[in-house]
């Protein structure tokens, strides 16, 4: 009886191993494999120094024609032994950072009564003839000047001010004076912009302690009124300088023409964007000058899903003598719908012809530079697992914005290049009949010893051998 007992606990850890083994086996068969270039069809190289850690890039349109997925998940990046290194997206700013610069202004001194300061104390003698004098200490921080000399800065020939410059001196050698600015467009009602602010030159040996610089509101200023109020006699005014911002330029979207299909309604226009770009933009081309439509545009994902609409107004082109005036691009929130309906609202006869231009800002693209150069952006796949990138900060996400900022370099792309090619943006085939007969197999094999070894051990029970 102990015989069989062991043979039968050595059988069932037999096909135990087993199971473990196929498990182990089949673990690996349909885990993911490393994706590799070839599992995209195309790629392109990225010039760069690649002297700091992170590489930045535009991607150009051609990823965006070639990605089949609106997250860019079918894009990844290869460093030159084939190996993926972390990248990330970045939205793709709207406007360029505005230009500070600096212009040097005119100064106005502006001549009052004889200098007589306060510093908010109140006096009054009394005397026999009925004058009272009376001496009271006021609570006020800030004394102020209530004649005297003050400046006045021209300031019509800049444009937004962020800040002026000073270069001063006090005649009583005072290293810190306090100054009062107020702004006026008419030299005759003044505002006060600036209540307070610090002036400071002190000088240690070769060591010079200098504030000249005071911040005003972001604005258009025409004139400036400076004066001291911390008692002191007037400043020295030897130049001013004005920190001005020019207005930020907008960055012109990516304009691509959607590809027209065939309709069978008079007015309806269909298109196929041929694009996953995150479509902000529209313009209507109209097919001739002076001319003028109200239209109504949709879009949807695919062909199976309901249009959903995007925008609706007037475009128009008018031409005169030598001018050309076009309505202004449609926005609306981005989208990366693939198939597009315009429809003309009236006179659609007229307007048969006319095109629809898309337009998208690209995002940036950053990534690590991990092992050896040149690295490769690969992209377009339905084949490739898709790639999870960080957020646009999630490289070195615990340093300091600044100190990120300056370990970015800019990257830039070279021509696009075939690699997997066609293959690679077909799915990829379903599991091979061979592993399900496996699969079963093993089961009914296993399935089948149990069950012998079952009806084995209850024979033996109920017929005992001596």
């Amino acid at each position: 009886m102990m015989g069989s007992t062991n043979r039968t606990l050595q059988s069932s850890m037999t096909v135990r191993a087993m199971f473990v083994s196929f498990g182990c086996l089949l673990a690996a068969s349909v885990g993911a494999a490393p994706p590799s270039q070839n599992d995209y069809s195309s790629g392109m190289s990225v010039r760069a120094n690649y002297s700091q850690p992170i590489v930045e890039t535009v991607l150009p349109d051609d990823v965006y024609r070639a990605i089949t997925r609106a997250d860019l998940g079918d894009l990844r990046v290869f460093n030159a032994d084939g190996m993926p290194v972390p990248h990330a997206f970045c939205a793709a700013p709207s406007s360029m950072a505005p230009e500070v610069t600096e212009q040097s202004l005119l100064v106005f001194v502006l001549r009052g009564r004889d200098q007589i300061y306060t510093d908010n104390s109140r006096v009054a003698v009394e005397t026999s003839s009925g004058t009272r004098v009376n001496v009271e200490e006021s609570s006020a921080l800030a004394p102020e000047v209530v004649s005297g000399l003050m400046h006045i800065i021209d300031a019509r020939p800049t444009q937004t001010l962020r800040a002026i410059r000073f270069d001063w001196r006090s005649p009583d050698g005072a290293s810190e004076v306090k100054v009062r600015i107020e702004a006026s467009e008419d030299l005759d009602r003044w505002q006060t912009i600036v209540p307070a602010s610090t002036l400071l030159l002190a000088q240690q040996g070769d060591q010079e302690l200098r504030r000249e610089r005071i911040e005003l509101p972001n604005r258009k200023y025409s004139y400036l009124r400076v004066q001291r109020v911390d008692s002191g006699p007037p400043l020295v005014l030897n130049s001013v300088t004005a920190e001005q911002v020019a207005a930020a330029e907008e960055i012109e979207p990516m304009w691509f023409n959607a590809h027209p299909m065939t309709s069978k309604e008079a007015d309806v226009l269909y298109f196929d964007s041929q694009h996953q770009a995150p479509v902000t933009y529209a313009r209507i081309r109209l097919p001739q000058p002076n001319s003028t439509v109200s239209v109504s545009l949709q879009s949807r994902a695919d062909e199976g899903s309901p249009w959903r609409s995007r925008w609706t107004g007037e475009s128009y082109v008018i031409v005169s003598d030598t001018v050309r005036r076009e309505s202004p691009p449609a926005q609306f929130q981005a989208t990366t719908d693939r198939y597009w309906r315009l429809q003309i609202l009236k006179d659609p006869q007229v307007y048969q012809d006319s095109t629809l231009e898309l337009g998208y800002r690209p995002a940036k693209l950053r990534f690590l530079t991990q092992g050896p150069s040149p690295f490769t952006v690969a992209f377009g796949s339905r084949r490739a697992e898709p790639a999870q990138p960080a957020v646009c900060d999630g490289l070195l996400a615990n340093m300091s914005a600044a100190d990120r900022e300056r370990m970015i370099e800019q990257g830039f792309v070279d021509q696009i290049v075939q690699l997997g090619g066609a293959d690679a943006l077909k799915p990829l085939p379903k599991k091979t009949p061979a592993k399900v007969v496996v699969l079963w197999v093993v089961l009914v094999v296993g399935v089948a010893l149990l069950v012998g070894m079952a009806l084995s051990l209850l024979k033996r029970v109920r017929h005992p051998t001596n």
